[in-house]
Parts: C-alpha cells; structure tokens; sequence
C-alpha cells in the first residue's frame, strides 16, 4: 500500500513560495499607500517626479526618430540625452535625501531644498531651451515644478518657486539677439497661467493646513472633554458614593446610640451634625460633577446639535429648578464646523451655568439663535439682580467663552448692569 507524505512546516519554501515572498515585498516598497512605512522608497516619496521623468525620456525617444514632428537634430538629441541623465541622477539622489531627511516638508529637508528645486528649473530650461524654446512642447514641466513646490513645501519657499519658475521659463523661451515678435505675447500668456496656477494651488494647501490644524485642535478638545467626563464620572461613582455610605453610616450609628440608656446624649448630636456636614459635601461634589460635565455632540451630525442643546438645557432647568427657555435652535443646523458647533455648546452650558449660580432672584433664562448676515447670534440673557460689568473681573469661565469665540473668528460681549439682568452674545461665523 503506498503511503501518502504530508508537508509538513519544516520543508523548504518552494520556487512560488519565494516568487510570491519577493512580489509582496515589491508591492510593498513600491505600490503601497503613502501611509504604510514599507513605503519610504526613493520611487514612492517621489513618484510624480519619477514619471514625468520617465515621459520625458519617452518623448526624446519619440522625437529621434521622428514620431509627433520633425526629427531632432544630432547635436539636439545628444544633449537632451545628456540632460535626461543627469535629470535622473539628481532625482535619484534628491529621493534618497528626502526619504533621509524625513519627507518633503519636513524641517530637515526644507533647508535644502531650494538648491533641489534651482536644478530642477535649470534641467527644464535649458531641455526647453534644446528643443525649440518659445515652439517647445515640453515647457508644461514648469507647471509640474510650480504645483508640486507649492503643494510640498511651506508658503514661503513656495512664492520663491513661482518667481524662479517664471525667470526660468523667460531665460528658456526668450530668443537671442532680442527682438518683437508673436513669442512675447505666447510668453506672457504662459508666464500668467503658472502665476495662475501657483496661486490656486498655494491656496488649495492653505485650506487643507488650515483644516489640518482645525481637526488637530478638535481632537485635542474632545480628548479633553472625555478626560473631564471620565473625572466627573469617576468623582461622582467613587467620592460621592463613599460620602453617601459614610453618612448613612453615621445616620445609622447615631440612632443606635439614641436607644441605648447609658449612652451619651451629646454624641448622637454630634454624629447627626457630622452627617449633616458629609451630606452637604456630598451635594457639593455632586454639583461639581454635573456642573462641570461637558456637553458634548457627535461631530458628523451637525442636524442634531439643536436637539441636543435643547435635551441639555432641558436637563439643566430641571436639575437647578430655574426655568430656561431655547429659541431658534434649528438654525444650529447651518454650523458646517465642528469645532463652531463645539463652542456653540461650550458656550451655552458655561453662560447658563453662570446664570444657575451667580444670578441672583433669576427667575428665567431665555436663549435665542438668530442669523445675522453671515454668522450666527446666539444670546443668554437673565432677569437676575446683575452686576456691574466695569467693577466685577472676569473670571476662568468668561474668559474661556470668548477664547472659544475668537478662537473661530467671532466675538464674545457680556452686558450686564445693577438690577438689570446679565445678557451673554456671540457672535460666530457659520463656515
């Protein structure tokens, strides 16, 4: 009977294993996601540049022998060739200093880069140069420089790129000796699309930065309202909970001294007072836990920020015993930002909490959201006893209101006077 040999894990890998093995570490260093780190390969962290290199050899190829217009001359194509060399000898080593450096950007790396980006212009003018200057159809790889230089690098380096590539393209296209003619108008017309260009795609990464850094800054906020969650929740399930079993201890101690005859009389007084005491701080760090307890909403439903606001200030009345009042709500609904819809309730839950505590003979507090131009009004008021504006300093709370306000590009006014209530408005743009 023959018997059948199974694989087992000690046998040697066999051709398709080790084929497959290197494929996945091609795949890996080549053709992955900027954001794997197998990534950080000379041809990844350059790619764009790698094929319009690679174009371009294709097309010097092209033009020798005469595909898409007339053949090149000898001496044209020798020196395209030579400049094509040494156009991928400094990619090359440009790609292995990024990659050392820490990517395009990168502090590191900017302090040298302006001599990277000089030959490059220098490479594209004189290939423009080689191939007809003003007639060239290669002089679109000024646009490749000018976009990538004003997407990768900072603003600064970015405005000193457009004016080298604007020089670089005039030194490439220019005829000599100097004379009028059709070239200057075709000139003016290219140097104002890369002018053009430049400037769209510098504002682009201006925007991305800009809501790179609002994420950033949101993300830090919400890690710190759920730190001051899990602090409030903890204070109140540990410290509250031990206050509450120390004064029901107490209450119960007390009255088992009060039934017994031989037992002193003052000491059940003192437990009860003692008990009275705890309770209080019971309450007080109840209070604190609840008062200081962020509000919160979910960042991708900006439609149901008006709901919650109502379910909190709703909750907030019911705990303080104080009436309070929404109006306008729904217009919540146009704040695209999440970090604006973020203050809107930061705002709220500090102006009302204000109002619960400082506002004294308050009888309601209205809050109203009105739309003002291109922003939104939103408006605490009470009827309390006031104060005066002038004298009375502004403590953490009112402080951190208007940062929240400036912090978004708005405003944050408190009105308040003697006998006449206290009114909180801020202004906040809706983008």
């Amino acid at each position: 009977m023959r018997e059948t040999t199974l694989p087992t894990d000690s046998e040697p890998p066999t051709t398709r294993d080790v084929l497959r093995g290197r494929w996945e570490e091609l795949r890996r260093r080549f053709f992955v996601g900027p954001s794997d780190p197998a990534a950080r390969s000379v041809w990844r962290v350059s790619q764009i540049y790698w094929i319009v290199v690679l174009y371009s050899g294709l097309w010097i190829v092209c033009r020798t022998n005469g595909i898409g217009g007339d053949p090149l001359p000898t001496g044209s194509t020798v020196a395209l060739t030579f400049l094509f060399a040494l156009g991928a000898i400094h990619l090359y080593l440009r790609s292995v200093l990024t990659v050392r450096r820490g990517g395009y950007g990168s502090e590191h790396f900017s302090r040298i880069s302006w001599l990277h980006t000089a030959i490059d212009l220098a490479l594209v003018a004189a290939t423009v140069r080689v191939t007809g200057g003003i007639d060239s159809g290669i002089w679109p790889l000024f646009f490749v420089i000018v976009v990538a230089e004003s997407v990768l690098e900072p603003i600064r380096e970015a405005r000193w790129v457009r004016s080298g590539v604007c020089i670089a393209l005039i030194a490439a296209t220019m005829p000599f000796p100097i004379h009028g003619g059709a070239w200057m108008l075709e000139l003016m017309t290219r140097l104002m699309f890369l002018v053009a260009v430049s400037i769209v795609a510098q504002r682009l990464r201006q925007n991305a930065d800009r809501e790179k850094n609002e994420i950033a800054s949101l993300r830090a906020e919400m890690g710190l309202l759920e730190e001051r969650s899990n602090l409030s929740r903890e204070v109140h399930d540990g410290v509250g909970n031990a206050l509450a079993a120390s004064v029901l201890r107490l209450e119960v101690t007390a009255r088992i001294l009060a039934k017994q005859s031989d037992a002193d009389a003052e000491t059940p007084a003192l437990l009860q007072e003692e008990a009275r005491a705890l309770r209080e701080a019971m309450n007080e760090v109840r209070d604190w836990t609840f008062f200081n307890k962020p509000w919160s909403a979910s960042a991708d439903e900006p439609a149901g920020i008006g709901e919650r606001l109502r379910s909190e200030v709703e909750r907030l009345s019911r705990r303080t015993n104080l009436p309070m009042h929404v109006r306008g709500a729904e217009r919540l609904g146009d704040l695209r930002n999440g970090a604006a819809r973020l203050a809107v309730l930061r705002i709220v839950q500090e102006a009302l909490t204000n109002a619960a505590k400082y506002a004294t003979g308050a009888t309601e507090v209205d809050v109203t959201i009105e739309r003002e131009g291109d922003g939104l009004l939103l408006t605490v008021r009470d009827n309390g006893a006031g104060f005066d504006a002038a004298v009375a300093p502004a403590g953490v709370g009112m402080a951190s209101m208007r940062e929240r306000a400036a912090g978004l590009g708005g405003s944050l006014t408190v009105d308040s006077a003697s006998g006449q209530g206290t009114t909180v408005s801020a202004r906040l743009p809706l983008t």
